[in-house]
């Protein structure tokens, strides 16, 4: 957020400070011209996939910019881009034969390739989108999203031209975005950012038109609502008719803008934050439940064994030979100082904390009955 922050702190900073002033300043150029580069990188993507006849979108990076007020200031990283599964293997050639190598995500079941090339450009080519629940709710979002590459629009952005996604693609895959960073680390304040500018471009009745009835058969109109109530309140932007909730109150909303601000890419970077996540979330279904952290951690570590051993998920009844080998190795993680054991009591108490907020989201939850 350093880039986007700046330019509204810069005459007090340079007031109150001119030696962080310069310091910060020589930061903020250097973010730009990163941002610059990346918006290059775009343009080189869109042209090499042109070139080789590959049917593309960028996610998230460039396509949330768009929507920003000047996109420059959106600070981005590495290049995103989605293909067909068809086009997978023409699309890795494509990117290699530019001086690309492949840095991890080489196997069939992986969900994106990233590549590296110096000095410091990362590609990553996706197969599918992050944070799709592996159940019924999941399959109707891969459907939702089945046909947006075929309906990406084509925009030029700074001098860049590349296929962005459409409102009603983008504004699902920011929410799976940032369900996939919130059931990790944590919700980051730019990924709030993106929403609201996001939410801002569009109007109620246009908004309510293209997401209440999608959202709601996906279980996720709710974590909208309060995504745009937090970012009314706390970023400033104009009230969403759409968004309001009597069942929403200010202090859920004050409960996760302290989250927000206590992880994800802005904060404490606290490695308890990762530890915590097998205590609230359920990593295959990529969602929050009611159950408690102890029964949580055990779901979890069912999932991690029958993940690592094939031979016991297809026989439970081995479940507890892979409890004991699941201890073993994080015995031997202890005994060996690569994993630490300190602040357990106080990384339970977040956890509780967390998975308090987490589930008053209902995410994904739909009601039964309910049809398309």
């Amino acid at each position: 957020m350093f880039t986007t922050v700046f330019p509204f702190l810069q005459v007090l900073l340079k007031k109150e400070s001119p030696e962080y002033f310069l310091k910060y300043q020589q930061q903020f150029f250097g973010n730009v011209m990163t941002n610059t580069n990346n918006f290059l990188e775009h343009g080189e993507l869109h042209r090499l996939m042109t070139e080789h006849g590959i049917d593309y979108c960028v996610l998230k990076g460039i396509a949330s910019a768009y929507y920003y007020p000047e996109a420059s200031l959106r600070d981005m990283g590495d290049v995103d881009f989605l293909v067909h599964e068809k086009d997978f293997e023409n699309a890795k050639l494509a990117v290699l034969s530019t001086g690309f190598s492949v840095e991890h995500g080489d196997e069939s079941d992986s969900i994106h390739i990233a590549y590296a090339r110096a000095p410091r450009s990362i590609w990553e080519q996706h197969r599918s989108i992050n944070g799709i629940p592996n159940s019924e709710v999941g399959e109707r979002i891969r459907e939702a999203l089945s046909r947006m590459i075929e309906t990406a629009e084509c925009i030029t952005l700074d001098g860049a031209a590349c296929r962005i996604p459409d409102a009603f693609h983008h504004g699902i895959i920011m929410l799976l975005h940032v369900i996939s960073h919130m059931t990790k680390e944590g919700i980051g304040l730019r990924h709030l950012c993106d929403w609201a500018v996001f939410v801002q471009k569009i109007s109620d009745a246009e908004f309510k038109e293209l997401f209440e009835e999608k959202l709601k058969y996906f279980g996720l109109w709710r974590f909208a609502q309060i995504l745009t109530l937090v970012s009314e309140k706390y970023l400033g932007i104009d009230r969403n008719a759409w968004a309001q909730n009597p069942d929403i109150d200010g202090e859920q909303l004050e409960n996760l803008m302290s989250d927000i601000l206590n992880g994800g890419n802005f904060g404490k970077k606290d490695l308890n934050r990762y530890r915590e996540i097998k205590y609230i979330s359920n990593q295959d279904s990529k969602t929050v439940d009611s159950k408690n952290i102890y029964s949580q951690l055990m779901t979890t570590l069912n999932q991690k064994v029958c993940s690592d051993y094939p031979t016991i998920n297809k026989h439970k009844i081995l479940l507890p030979i892979g409890w004991i080998a699941e201890s073993g190795k994080y015995l031997g993680l202890l005994l060996t100082g690569k994993r630490k054991s300190k602040n357990t009591s106080a990384m339970l108490n977040e956890a509780v904390k967390r998975k308090e907020i987490y589930s008053q989201m209902e995410l994904f939850s739909i009601d039964t009955n309910e049809r398309k």
